[in-house]
């Protein structure tokens, strides 16, 4: 029977899962003149397969080809920041070679400019610093993810780099581990905009009403995921909250498919970055139903719906979250500029106030 496809032009979910974000669109503008009002199976089809999203091929034929994915490698680390600094910049090429391979491959989601590093088996992304980055986001990033994995969270391994030079300077780099590539192969991916069937970016009203943690706990429910993930989305709603990342739109969660296990899984956490020019009081996603803002209460309003057994187990459950991300931010002490580590201290004690239990008058403990 046939299926229709209300978002993106006509374009089904998974496909534009598999279709270049804000920076591949970008390039691929460049390359071939396409524009803004483009359809999105322009961009799909232009985009190459070898360093797409996800495990799908997309061709004009039934048997699309699938080139190996040529990435530069590891010790290539410091021009390849410069080449996309240099991209983005609209500069000439640092390396004419690196640029025209970067150019064929615009198949990446994401707004920032990035592009994927091979080290043996694995595969990283890598997002460089921008010239107009008010603060060092890949550092923060990477913090991020450090104390989320300190805590107990699953987040995609991250590592930090200083590398080149531009005007005596180190570029900040931030590599994230690829989860959709194991041992050189491909595996199947879906982005949560997918699972709660909205679209993303270019949302209307009622799309963003499917925007919602409770939901997509409910659909990896669903997809036959196993409850400790239902609880790792919990647990990462928590910390959103906690940092201030409003930018925790759907196409920010994902699940991957395990073939070892045989099961699609939630995916690691990634693109986990406080939003720094304001303190947000709402995220993206509804925290329970209908409501967005930040709170306690609307923490655990549809607790149930992420595998607790009960009000009181939720509440158990978040408490003993909030003491270790309190008792493990000093592991990213180290990491963190002055300023960063001022400012996301701050940050956490003043949400920590919002999220955590008022006892005989008094919050929980302070950010060590």
């Amino acid at each position: 029977m046939p299926f229709v496809s209300e978002r993106y032009g006509g374009l089904h979910d998974v496909l534009r899962d598999a279709g270049p974000g804000t920076w591949g669109r970008a390039l691929l503008q460049r390359e071939h003149g396409l524009s803004d009002q483009s359809p999105h199976v322009s961009f799909l089809l232009k985009a190459n397969n070898a360093d797409r999203w996800g495990a799908l091929a997309i061709g004009p034929s039934k048997n699309p080809s699938v080139s190996q994915l040529a990435s530069p490698k590891l010790p290539q680390l410091d021009v390849l920041a410069a080449e996309l600094l240099a991209m983005n910049q609209r500069l000439p090429p640092v390396d004419a070679r690196l640029r025209r391979r970067l150019m064929a491959t615009p198949s990446l989601g994401g707004a920032r400019p990035k592009a994927t590093v091979q080290d043996g088996d694995d595969f990283w992304l890598v997002k460089p610093v921008l010239p107009s980055d008010i603060h060092d986001v890949p550092l923060l990033e990477h913090a991020m993810a450090q104390w989320a994995s300190a805590a107990g969270l699953r987040f995609a391994a991250t590592g930090h780099d200083c590398v080149a030079q531009l005007k005596g300077t180190g570029i900040s780099v931030l590599r994230s581990l690829r989860f959709d590539r194991k041992n050189g192969h491909r595996l199947m991916t879906v982005s949560g905009a997918t699972m709660l069937q909205t679209q993303y970016p270019n949302a209307s009203p009622a799309d963003h009403l499917r925007w919602s943690y409770p939901r997509l706990a409910n659909t990896l429910a669903k997809i036959g995921a196993p409850r400790e993930d239902w609880l790792e989305l919990f647990n990462r709603m928590v910390f959103n909250a906690l940092i201030g990342n409003d930018d925790d739109h759907p196409r920010n969660h994902s699940a991957v498919y395990v073939p070892q296990e045989g099961a699609w899984r939630l995916a690691p956490a990634y693109d986990v970055v406080p939003e720094l020019q304001f303190a947000p009081k709402r995220l993206s996603m509804m925290l329970s139903q209908g409501r967005f803002d930040i709170s306690r209460e609307n923490v655990l309003g549809d607790a149930m719906k992420f595998g607790f057994a009960s009000q009181q187990q939720a509440q158990v459950h978040l408490d003993a979250l909030l003491v270790r991300l309190a008792d493990t931010f000093e592991s990213i002490g180290s990491l963190l500029t002055d300023e960063l580590r001022n400012l996301m201290k701050d940050r956490i004690e003043h949400n920590m106030k919002i999220l955590g239990p008022v006892l005989l008058g008094h919050n929980r403990r302070p950010v060590t």
